[in-house]
């Protein structure tokens, strides 16, 4: 073999594999470029989960916390209404029959819901 033969050899061998290297490294780099976004996007990730699942947590604690108020109070308000009405029944009862009592007709002197005033035409206040 002559000298330049093993020269064309040699460079060929170095060419081939610094032409690999060179695509290996840029495949390389790139992968390395998306891995570190990825660990940037991962940190950025359980970062924003660190912060904002406790806030979360706290929020769905407070709104359970506040439906239960809100049913108590509902609760109380409809129990509150029923006492309102039968203490309504009771002291309609109790004019009709003082009126009674009394002696004044009740139908005649009823008195009109809107204005108040005493009405001409019978009103049946009895229950």
């Amino acid at each position: 073999m002559e000298l330049g033969e093993i020269i064309g050899y040699a460079l060929s061998a170095l060419g081939g594999g610094g032409i690999a290297s060179i695509f290996n490294w840029r495949i390389n780099k790139r992968k390395a470029n998306a891995e570190v976004k990825t660990d940037e996007l991962e940190n950025l990730r359980k970062t924003m989960q660190d912060f904002y699942d406790p806030l979360v947590k706290k929020q769905n604690e407070r709104i359970t916390e506040l439906e239960s108020e809100v049913k108590v109070l509902r609760e109380e308000r409809r129990e509150m209404e029923l006492a309102y009405q039968k203490q309504i029944q009771i002291l309609q009862k109790q004019i009709v029959e003082i009126s009674k009592a009394i002696g004044i007709k009740v139908n005649e002197r009823a008195r009109d819901e809107k204005t108040g005033r005493y009405t001409k035409g019978e009103k049946n206040l009895s229950l």
